[in-house]
């Protein structure tokens, strides 16, 4: 029988990362004679990367507790479809002990090998368990063994699967080596539906966080408006005082002015009075001055008349 592109990806994503180019040219060259186009194929597989290796490694050798996980996806999938939320945190909890100890475990099992993966591989490793466990296709990509790149979800969203998987048909993530159980491809139309509730739940949950931006904008205007409120009724009242200041000011104005009218018209009778004793002193003086001249030729003809 004549081996397939899946096969000939399943013995070499077996390898270790140090094995894997040089095996790879190794194949291609030989079935280049007699099967040009899978050795073409086989040329253009890529080199995976350390996290994904890892989890290929888990795939082949933890079989039984990577569907575990991946089961326990499903379940949490349910879960969240009925808001169960109880059921929810429960099932959480038993995916973060479950990621963390099959991280450790293909952790392990790759030091053994040769090759320890550092903290960011290791957290690349549980990322990718974890996008394994948020929709089916991510799941039947981590189970293939095949991935090429590690994998990332948020949430339940559809994971981003292009150029993750080495051979990315349904028929590659149907079963592990040896005939292990893996989660098997979805059905095109309980996927569709799956599909559907996602969106309508996240539809749903947009919709809520306009509600809530708006109900916090609703919020933030209400303060606003209150603090004009405030604003308005002390100037309302800085206004009253100034008016009443002004009031007083025009009241103290008008007196002023009453005064101001008042020593107008003293002042012109003072003036004018003045002006009566000044013209009265200068006639008394006149007088005065007239009736010392007159004596003084009276004086002066008596003395004329009176013999020596």
């Amino acid at each position: 029988m004549a081996a397939t592109l899946t096969d000939v990806a399943r013995e070499l994503y077996g390898l270790r990362p140090q094995d894997f180019t040089a095996a790879r040219n190794i194949t291609a060259q030989e079935l280049k004679s007699s099967e040009a186009a899978l050795s073409k194929q086989v040329a253009a597989l890529k080199k995976p990367s350390p996290a994904a290796w890892v989890v290929n490694l888990l795939a082949r050798e933890k079989t039984d507790d990577l569907t575990a996980l991946l089961d326990l996806g499903e379940h949490m999938r349910t879960a969240q479809e009925q808001l169960d939320r109880d059921a929810l945190r429960r099932l959480s909890g038993e995916r973060r002990a479950a990621v963390t100890a099959l991280a450790q475990a293909g952790a392990a099992r790759a030091a053994g090998l040769g090759n320890p993966p550092t903290p960011a591989v290791l957290g690349e490793v549980e990322q990718t368990l974890l996008a394994g466990t948020s929709d089916p296709a991510a799941a039947g990509a981590v189970a293939s063994g095949l991935l090429v790149k590690p994998l990332w979800a948020g949430g339940f969203e559809p994971v981003d699967l292009d150029g993750a998987v080495a051979v990315p048909d349904t028929a590659s993530w149907a079963a592990s080596p040896g005939g292990s159980r893996s989660p098997a491809p979805p059905d095109p139309v309980q996927l569709a539906d799956v599909r559907r509730r996602k969106e309508a739940r996240a539809e749903a949950e947009r919709q809520e966080r306009d509600a809530d931006a708006a109900a916090v904008e609703v919020d933030a205007l209400e303060r606003r408006a209150h603090r004009l409120e405030l604003r308005r009724a002390s100037l309302e009242a800085e206004i009253t005082e100034l008016r009443e200041q002004l009031a007083t000011a025009e009241a103290a104005l008008a007196a002023v002015t009453d005064d101001d009218s008042a020593l107008a018209d003293a002042r012109t009778h003072a003036t004018r009075a003045a002006d009566d004793a000044r013209n009265r002193a200068r006639d008394a003086r006149d007088a005065a001055d007239a009736a010392e001249k007159s004596g003084q030729s009276t004086s002066r003809l008596t003395a004329a008349r009176i013999p020596p």
